[in-house]
């Protein structure tokens, strides 16, 4: 039963998006911080290695369907496939080219080397004026007329919520793969000693990039679908917010890295705290979320599910 329960949860989520669609950009924000923390946990959680670009990707998966309705609008309906298609592959694109270089590196001075991949992108588009430049794409106006009125309302509240999940279930059944295959070996080798995994045979750069790539491309579409359809807009100052970054880290290691289950408990904790702090003491969320999440990172290193699992072996087989 172990692989089920965390697509049983999304599942569910899925079902009360249809069922209560005036609750779903709720439901929508809380499976994004969940989607985004299983999109960071499949590179961070298995390499160990931390990476600051995630913003980037994100933006050109909302920035590939941005795109395509704005200056494709012949295409109608198509425009969704086509949009969402062409987000990943420039994720998975910027992913290449980071990855090619960066990821042989190693420890901090990765980290170092992808911070400035936001900035960097960001700067590019609105400096040469691509894609709307710094005035950014509205797409609500082409939205209406290529899907109909009703229908991209339906798609900005429930459609949206929808593909989110997807990209979380995605992103589980992905986690499952490479850890049952030699890919999960090979990434669990380099992770406890790189240099010991090279002796063995184990070609680290070919591994973490296809754990980079994978991550990369599901973090597009989450970005097309929360941000392209979820808000039928994309300006730069949003997209490429590097709280964003900060998020996807601070779920997974809230929930357990290296878990699957871990990026569901972890993103129902965040954002959890960060509501009722919304609530309770406006303006505070980042600083008390921060405070939340150095106090579980010192006290339960592996975070809540992890811990769990360690200390109470029965709950192993419910918390994969």
């Amino acid at each position: 039963m172990r692989p089920y329960i965390p697509l049983g949860i999304y599942l569910a989520l899925m079902g009360a998006a249809f069922v209560f669609p005036e609750y779903s950009k709720l439901i929508a924000s809380i499976a994004f911080f969940m989607a985004l923390g299983q999109a960071v946990n499949i590179f961070v959680g298995l390499t160990g290695y931390v990476d600051f670009g995630y913003a980037a990707f994100l933006a050109m998966g909302a920035y590939g369907v941005g795109v395509t309705v704005t200056y494709w609008p012949g295409l109608g309906v198509a425009a969704l496939p086509i949009g969402l298609a062409l987000g990943v592959l420039l994720a998975a694109g910027l992913a290449s080219v980071v990855g090619a270089i960066a990821l042989r590196l190693r420890g901090a001075y990765f980290a170092i080397a992808t911070i400035g991949v936001n900035e960097g992108v960001k700067h590019l588009i609105v400096g040469a004026n691509i894609w709307g430049g710094g005035a950014g794409l509205i797409l609500s106006a082409n939205m209406f007329k290529a899907f109909g009125r009703d229908t991209a309302l339906y798609i900005a509240n429930v459609g949206s919520t929808i593909l989110i999940l997807v990209t979380a279930l995605i992103a589980v059944v992905a986690m499952y793969i490479i850890q049952a295959s030699r890919a999960g070996y090979a990434l669990a080798a380099i992770r406890q000693d790189e240099d010991a995994a090279k002796v063995m045979g184990i070609n680290p750069t070919k591994y973490k990039l296809l754990a980079f790539l994978t991550s990369a491309s599901l973090s597009g579409l989450l970005g097309a679908s929360y941000f392209s359809l979820g808000n039928m807009q994309v300006f730069p100052e949003n997209v490429f917010f590097v709280e964003y970054i900060l998020d996807g880290l601070a779920v997974m290691f809230l929930g357990g890295a290296g878990t699957v289950t871990g990026p569901i408990v972890g993103g129902l904790i965040y954002f959890g705290v960060r509501y009722l702090t919304g609530l309770v003491a406006p303006g505070t969320q980042a600083l008390v979320t921060s405070l939340i999440v150095f106090l579980v990172v010192i006290l339960l290193p592996k975070g809540v599910v992890g811990t769990l699992r360690e200390r109470v072996p029965m709950l192993r087989r419910w918390l994969p």
